[in-house]
């Protein structure tokens, strides 16, 4: 399990100094290269060879890089459905740590090249996270009338950690100041997914803050612990 960590890592984090332009890997290992114009976290828009607008669902894809950023499809239970994400890469290790929102969504194609073009509805609710679903929700439209002519606002910004083989994701409800609130919870996750390590039950009882950067260093930490 170790080895193909570490190969996944290795593979995320050094081909993006393989190419100039951004890319996206399909499920079938095909390489889509061009420029990447944004993702609402269900798709990604890509300029396929600079040439034309194609948006691939999450499900189609396996990963993509964007701005030297790796981007990651995750299956996620929504109810009874189960639909992929995409989710940026914080962190790759014996713990992974995700982020899910935020930044540029998939912006309006002005041209007529566009091959596929869904619409997205991502739900302002902050409802609770069972297994891997996620609240909030979520709707999935297509037709031309759903059609984006602006880029859409970005989206608050929700972190998971994933340790492989002990579970599904988690929610971490951290941010840049975590609420008193939701200190507690964090801690637990973290005691279940860190404390196992010499040392890390200590370093997560006196992480009193909880925020996204100490948990950014605690994971870090951990994964060089662990290799």
């Amino acid at each position: 399990m170790m080895k193909f960590l570490f190969a996944v890592s290795l593979f995320l984090f050094s081909i993006t100094h393989l190419f100039a332009q951004d890319f996206i890997v399909k499920n079938n290992d095909d390489v889509i290269r061009g420029t990447i114009k944004g993702t609402d976290y269900f798709s990604v828009l890509i300029s396929a060879n600079d040439e034309s607008d194609v948006v691939l669902p999450a499900k189609d894809v396996k990963n993509f890089f964007w701005n030297g950023n790796a981007f990651l499809s995750k299956g996620f239970a929504n109810g009874k459905n189960f639909e992929y994400r995409f989710v940026k890469v914080m962190e790759l290790g014996a713990v992974n740590l995700y982020s899910f929102g935020g930044g540029n969504l998939v912006p309006a194609a002005k041209d007529r090249k566009v091959r596929f073009r869904p619409s997205v509805g991502i739900g302002a609710g902050t409802g609770g996270f069972g297994g891997m679903g996620m609240g909030g929700g979520i709707s999935i439209g297509g037709g031309g009338n759903a059609r984006r002519e602006k880029p859409a606002g970005a989206s608050a910004v929700r972190y998971f950690i994933e340790k492989p083989g002990s579970g599904p994701l988690q929610e971490l409800s951290v941010k840049a100041i975590t609420d008193d609130d939701k200190r507690a919870a964090v801690r637990t996750i973290l005691l279940q997914k860190l404390g196992d390590a010499p040392g890390f039950k200590e370093k997560v009882e006196y992480s009193a803050e909880y925020n996204i950067r100490d948990v950014i260093e605690l994971v870090k930490a951990y994964n060089e612990v662990k290799k």
